[in-house]
């Protein structure tokens, strides 16, 4: 496998391990037992590894979200609960969801081992310029298998999350990398885009833009659309080359070790959307 291979292959089983807890019921409560409602749940737990960060921070860290958006949840949040709270609500609601959908099949023997792997891949990574991923770095590690799985596939997340970021701010703004993104994965035009926070009149000015430029016609990708959103998630796989290239020799392991875990937490629910080459085939 070549490294945009690997790269791709890796996200995709690492994906409904790690963001599942954005969907957990288990989570969602935890945040709501704190007075939190689900947006400042998910900005205040996400955020919890940098502290109570200003939400400036916040938008700057998450990216792609409506500033005035970012504003409103982090200020209510923080002034209803605290970092160390959020992040106890956020690893409990995440290990139950994953205790819940692969507790079954998933042997601890394989859980201790997969675990492994996937710390050594980040163990020691550079962060610089990594927001979360530097704020997930120096947490401790969490106690129970599930726990340390899940957190361990929160730093590989959260590393290639922040290298796109820095793949795409070169080239569109936060509306406009949300509009590209929703045409390429084929989701329905003007849904995804809203989780975001934007308006309609904000949406319809980045259609105009991309339009402009020659990147979208009507609702759809134009060849310079599509070429332009390959090489971000290009640039995102070399961004992410340090952690991948540490797979060495063991990445058919991983993958074997994850996938049917990553499809089982899709086919449960504990994850929307079957990301692209979750198949372990290599």
């Amino acid at each position: 496998m070549d490294l945009q291979t690997r790269a791709r292959q890796l996200r995709s089983v690492t994906e409904p391990i790690a963001a599942g807890v954005y969907f957990a019921p288990e989570a969602i409560d935890g945040y709501k037992a704190l007075g939190l409602d689900y947006f400042e749940g998910y900005f205040c737990s996400r955020s919890a590894c940098l502290g109570a960060a200003p939400w400036s921070v916040v938008c700057a860290a998450f990216a792609a979200f409506k500033p005035a958006a970012v504003e409103s949840a982090i200020t209510a949040g923080w002034q209803k609960t605290n970092p160390a709270a959020m992040l106890d609500a956020r690893l409990a609601g995440a290990t139950a969801q994953i205790e819940r959908l692969i507790g079954d099949i998933a042997k601890p023997d394989d859980i201790a081992r997969a675990t492994q792997l996937l710390y050594e891949l980040t163990d020691g990574v550079d962060p610089s310029g990594r927001m979360l991923y530097a704020g997930l770095s120096v947490l401790p590690r969490p106690e129970s298998p599930m726990g340390a799985l899940w957190r361990a596939a929160d730093l590989v997340r959260e590393h290639r999350g922040d290298g796109h970021i820095a793949a795409w701010i070169p080239y569109v703004d936060s509306t406009e990398i949300t509009v590209l993104t929703e045409l390429a994965w084929g989701i329905p035009p003007r849904t995804y885009v809203f989780t975001r926070g934007w308006s309609d009149e904000e949406v319809d000015a980045a259609y105009e833009r991309l339009t402009a430029r020659g990147l979208v016609s009507g609702e759809e990708l134009t060849d310079a659309g599509v070429a332009l959103r390959d090489q971000i998630e290009e640039a995102t796989d070399l961004a992410n080359r340090e952690v991948v290239e540490r797979l060495d020799d063991r990445a058919d392991e991983l993958f074997a070790l994850l996938g049917p875990w990553a499809e089982a937490i899709v086919a449960g629910g504990g994850y929307p959307v079957a990301p692209k080459n979750i198949s372990v085939k290599t």
